[in-house]
């Protein structure tokens, strides 16, 4: 998952139209959605923040709920420093785990993130897309954990779902302790208590 800033940027409309226009609009979806929640946020309020036309968000989005299915994909892409822990499925475990850790109080990838969780009880086709959302993010961290005992890295007892299952028990959960208690203290503890979970499944260093 892709860690966002909690403080405001001045954005810009990038130059291509792109996968750098797409993060580019989810970043306005944010900063909206974040403010007003998704029931207040409409198609024309976005192309005005992100100084496009209407026109050019209807074209790439065919409504709203497809504008926030897109931000939502957008946000749990693989982070941009991914490629340091090639050939480490464990530290690739800790780096996604970790993004759970929030930077700031009032990241706004999280409080979007609490909107569309909040939206998915009222609307079904958005509890649909965060179902799909949530079972492929199940089967990515299980990939890991798998490749992880073939190295050796893991314990190779570990039972590898009910495993994964209790880490995204347990780092979602941190998120809603992060945002019901926004302090450094509670941050921190997430940090720690993320670094302790991974640090569970290690396999001794070999020799």
């Amino acid at each position: 998952m892709a860690s966002y800033s909690g403080q405001k940027k001045q954005n810009q409309p990038p130059e291509s139209r792109s996968e750098q226009q797409q993060k580019y609009i989810a970043g306005v979806v944010y900063d909206l959605i974040a403010e007003s929640g998704i029931e207040n946020v409409t198609m024309r309020q976005v192309a005005e923040a992100a100084q496009l036309s209407l026109g050019t968000i209807t074209y790439h989005f065919r409504n709203k709920q497809t504008l926030v299915a897109t931000a939502l994909e957008v946000g749990y892409a693989l982070p941009e420093d991914w490629d340091e822990y090639k050939g480490s499925p464990a530290a690739q475990l800790r780096r996604i785990a970790l993004s759970y850790a929030l930077e700031s109080p009032n990241s706004r990838w999280w409080r979007f993130w609490i909107n569309h969780v909040a939206m998915s009880t009222r609307d079904a086709e958005i509890q649909a897309h965060q179902s799909r959302r949530f079972d492929k993010q199940r089967r990515f961290w299980i990939r890991l954990l798998v490749s992880g005992i073939e190295r050796g890295e893991i314990l190779p007892d570990t039972p590898v779902e009910e495993t994964v299952d209790q880490m995204l028990v347990e780092v979602h959960g941190l998120v809603i302790l992060q945002m019901v208690k926004p302090s450094t203290k509670m941050r921190s503890y997430a940090r720690e208590t993320i670094n302790k979970m991974i640090d569970s499944i290690l396999a001794p260093p070999a020799g």
